[in-house]
């Protein structure tokens, strides 16, 4: 048994669990003497009460990896505001074993005992006084070896390896804490390990002393204030790269690997060194620890911006020798300079509550753009970075179950929905690029330096970083960003241009909430929102903004003459969708060449798809804008174009006019995803790589026979010897060899995922299964995902595959609906949000209605289940109306495409 006593206590619909009674501590009171009574428990609805916080930690454990259990002892210094006969902390899946509290030198004895959602209760005999205390309690807890939260176990290569991952409420699975972001205080950390072992923390290893039976004891050094999800360490037989000195201050860099992995840091130990730098120099501040090290935990997850350590996954940082592919180069950069961000946004200064982790997210998100565009400029990572932000955020926000940025927080379940991936980080970041075409890129940087040096090594709510922002950049910037983040929602500004002789043109403005077609959301809703536009005649132009504040407003245009076009959105940065009338689009697609900038480009064509999914413009004339990106020198010109064909859902076209959709893509793209071929030229531009990654696959997918043929043997030389294929080509000719392969490849992929060592090249090996086409090798593929053969984690992207292929999705979502429990009882909650999220890419009736049946009674014991489903579900029931008003056009698009593939108006 878990506990030798269980005593059921009903309160406030909570259940309550006592802990065994702990002996006396020697020179206590014996129980003899006196019988304590105890306070009958009162937990907490969600938030810890403010009488007894926090005010340093030591926490002392023993941590043997490949033992199944692990013992500690947390000792808490408190300061106790108010007297209490009851104290409030955390804990989940431990048991405790002794918990006491001295206070003016005297132990009270306490007995414990546990709510819901990991709340755990000391109850004392007498009342503990306000002042000084402190809470010692002792515990055995377990490893998880299934999810990788908390404090997690990974076997590899036949060593047992420990890792953390306690964002944001499971450290109080690994030690009692006070599990909140507010309670950011110092903390001190000594482990008891193999002597053999390696152990590291957030801060600097003062001693090492040898005890007997092979072990020792590692002490650490007393850490900065950090809330406890910031906790983090690592255990285990460790190879350690020297990465030598960083930063201003010249700290220490290593990286942690599996042992006989350290080969593969060699990008990751060049660069880092230089993204330090490029951080400092955006804060101009020093790095604010003494040493950095980089934990390479087992996959994506865990990846974390610990102070001191920072876990990157090795799918990122493992690249092995000769492997340096742009892609790979890339990802490394840009998630290193995320988590690093961090340092600054998250640790230095920490969100003081949950419904403010968007200045946590929103701030370090925009800031990885800006970064990685000065890492490596040839990526242009913020042009496309900012792009794509917005479109994912205007997406994610045209929903009416999606929340706004700063998000009331009243459950657990809140909690986990607070990491919203559309709004919390993509929306966010947005909004400061708006701050920045509006009031200047120096003006929002040293306001965002401001913030940092007020509230350094504190904590922060949104009122904080507004009052920073109004004092910095006005109160007019403050009104704006307020008007955005506690209200859902994305503008749609349109205009009405009046020009009367004898004087200026003016814009007489409008704005309401943008939805698209079918939603069941009001328009009434107004921001305040900077609008910027660009307005002449001919290469002529001039800029204008204004601050408009209702629902409608006026500005006057600085230009003598009324301007033959209108740009409502200059340099693309506003956060509104743009509603052009039909002449002011032709105005803008007969303007000069070169008129629009790429940004101001990429930013009209995102408003002509939400045009289409408003139902302001028939796809099918939508689609005549694409062949002109096509042929576009810019690849995220180019990019956009292929964005714009993803409204076409080809799995409800016909099978004549699928083919025909087929033909047009091969038309449009084959003569240059043929000149650029599979295989990179020599010095070959990292930009010439990715418009090959966009494009031949793409080419080849559709039925382009030369290039699939070529896929096929490279794919087939590759499983042969890795060294045949060119790295940068391998795993989209793998896909399109599967997409059209037979039993031998997929045996021999399934072979060879079943022989590797790597665990990336395995997971990528498994997903590709899903990209089989033939429904026996698939169905074969979908069972190893339901099977014990591999780790569940490693096998859903064979799902993911599949499900996001249109001609596989009926046979997918037939697996989903049949295994949806199994896979529950196996993944984590947030890894099952994105499996009912996968759900809204559905898009007819009959499968809506089973989508809602089969997961309504499930959501309830998913955290951020319920918001996920119902975005879920609102998402195909817009798929389902937009697909009703546009698959008429398109098809009678197709049909004509012959003509309609001549007109090449520029997008």
């Amino acid at each position: 048994m878990r506990w030798l006593l269980v005593v059921l206590v009903v309160l406030a619909s909570f259940r309550c669990t006592h802990a065994p009674e702990s002996p006396p501590a020697s020179g206590a009171p014996s129980s003899e003497a006196t019988t304590p009574t105890w306070p009958e428990p009162q937990p907490p609805q969600l938030r810890l009460p403010d009488s007894v916080r926090p005010v340093r930690y030591a926490l002392d454990l023993t941590l043997l990896p490949a033992e199944p259990t692990y013992s500690g002892t947390v000792t808490i210094d408190v300061d106790v505001r108010e007297p209490v006969r009851q104290v409030w902390l955390h804990a989940q899946d431990l048991q405790i074993t002794h918990a006491s509290v001295l206070t003016g030198g005297r132990t009270l004895e306490a007995r414990t005992v546990t709510a819901t959602e990991g709340r755990l209760g000391l109850l004392l005999p007498e009342t503990l006084g306000a002042g000084q205390a402190q809470l010692t309690l002792a515990f055995i807890g377990r490893a998880d070896r299934e999810r990788s939260q908390g404090l997690y176990a990974v076997e590899e290569g036949g060593e047992s390896y420990l890792y953390t991952f306690f964002e944001p409420i499971d450290a109080r699975r690994a030690f009692p804490c006070f599990d909140e972001p507010g309670f950011k205080v110092p903390w001190r950390l000594r482990f008891t390990v193999k002597q053999e072992h390696v152990a590291l923390a957030n801060h600097a290893v003062v001693s090492e002393e040898p005890l007997p039976g092979g072990l020792k004891r590692v002490t650490f050094a007393e850490s900065r204030p950090m809330p406890s999800y910031l906790v983090a360490f690592v255990v285990g037989p460790f190879d350690l790269v020297d990465g030598g000195p960083i930063g201003r201050a010249h700290v220490p860099l290593r990286f942690i690997v599996p042992r006989g992995r350290g080969a593969e840091t060699a990008y990751a130990v060049r660069v880092t060194p230089r993204i330090i730098t490029l951080l400092e120099d955006f804060f101009d501040q020093t790095y604010p620890y003494e040493k950095l090290d980089v934990a390479v935990v087992p996959r994506f997850w865990g990846t974390m911006e610990h102070p001191g350590i920072v876990a990157l996954g090795q799918p990122l940082t493992l690249i092995p020798p000769g492997e340096e592919t742009q892609q790979r180069r890339k990802s490394y950069a840009n998630i290193a300079i995320h988590e690093l961000g961090h340092y600054w946004f998250g640790n230095v200064v920490t969100c003081q509550w949950w419904d403010d982790i968007w200045l946590n997210e929103s701030l370090t998100s925009w800031l990885d753009q800006k970064i990685t565009d000065q890492f490596e400029p040839g990526w242009l990572f913020e042009l496309e970075g900012r792009s794509n932000s917005a479109a994912f955020a205007f997406e994610t926000d045209s929903l009416t179950t999606t929340p706004p940025v700063r998000k009331p927080i009243t459950t657990n379940d809140d909690i986990i929905g607070s990491f919203d991936n559309g709004t919390t980080y993509a929306k966010g970041a947005a909004l400061l690029a708006m701050l920045e075409g509006w009031l200047g890129r120096d003006g929002v940087r040293d306001m965002l330096r401001a913030h940092v040096r007020k509230h350094a090594w504190g904590v922060a709510t949104s009122e904080d970083f507004l009052a920073t922002m109004s004092a910095s950049l006005g109160p007019d910037a403050a009104r704006v960003f307020r008007s955005y983040i506690d209200q859902p929602g994305v503008p749609r500004v349109s205009a009405e241009l009046q020009c009367e002789a004898g004087k200026a043109p003016r814009l007489k403005l409008s704005q309401e909430r943008y939805l698209p077609a079918g939603s069941s959301g009001t328009t009434a809703q107004t921001w305040n929102i900077p609008v910027c536009v660009r307005a002449g005649k001919g290469k002529d132009t001039t800029r204008a903004c204004t601050l408009l504040t209702g629902a409608t407003g006026e500005l006057e245009l600085p230009v003598s003459g009324c301007p033959s076009w209108l740009l409502l959105n200059a340099d693309g940065t506003g956060y509104y969708r743009v509603g052009y009338s039909r002449e002011q689009l032709a105005g803008l697609l007969s303007a000069p060449q070169g008129t629009r900038t790429t940004a101001e480009q990429l930013a009209f064509l995102a408003d002509v798809r939400a045009a289409v999914d408003r139902g302001d413009l028939p796809l099918g004339e939508a689609l005549k804008l694409v062949p002109a990106t096509a042929t576009d020198p810019h690849r995220l010109v180019l990019q956009s174009g292929t964005q714009l064909l993803s409204s076409i859902r080809r799995e409800l076209l016909p099978e004549e006019d699928r083919q025909r959709y087929q033909a047009w893509l091969r038309e449009l793209y084959g003569p240059r995803a043929r000149a650029l071929g599979w295989t990179p030229k020599p010095s070959e531009s990292d930009d010439v790589k990715q418009v090959r990654n966009l494009l031949v696959g793409y080419v080849a997918s559709a039925g382009d026979a030369a290039l699939s043929q070529e896929a096929n043997r490279l794919a087939r030389a590759w499983l042969a010897d890795r060294k045949s294929v060119n790295p940068e080509t391998v795993w989209a000719a793998l896909r399109v060899a599967a997409s059209n392969g037979d039993r031998a490849l997929f045996d021999a992929m399934l072979a060879q995922a079943r022989a590797t060592k790597d665990r990336n090249e395995r997971s990528r090996l498994l997903a590709t299964l899903g990209a089989f086409r033939d429904p026996a090798i698939l169905k074969e593929a979908l069972a190893l995902v339901a099977g014990d053969a591999f780790d569940v984690r490693d096998t859903s992207g064979i799902l993911r595959t599949a499900f996001y292929t249109p001609e596989s999705r009926a046979q997918a979502w037939d697996f989903y609906t049949r295994n949806f429990d199994s896979l529950a009882s196996k993944l984590r909650s947030d890894e099952l949000n994105g499996f009912i999220e996968m759900v809204g890419e559905l898009c007819d009736e009959k499968r809506r209605a089973e989508a809602e049946a089969l997961l309504t009674p499930r959501v309830a014991n998913i955290e951020g289940g319920p918001r996920s489903l119902s975005r879920a579900l609102e998402s195909i029931r817009l798929c389902i109306e937009s697909d009703r008003r546009h698959q008429p056009g398109v098809r009678e698009f197709l049909r004509t495409r012959g003509k309609a593939g001549k007109k090449t108006a520029s997008p």
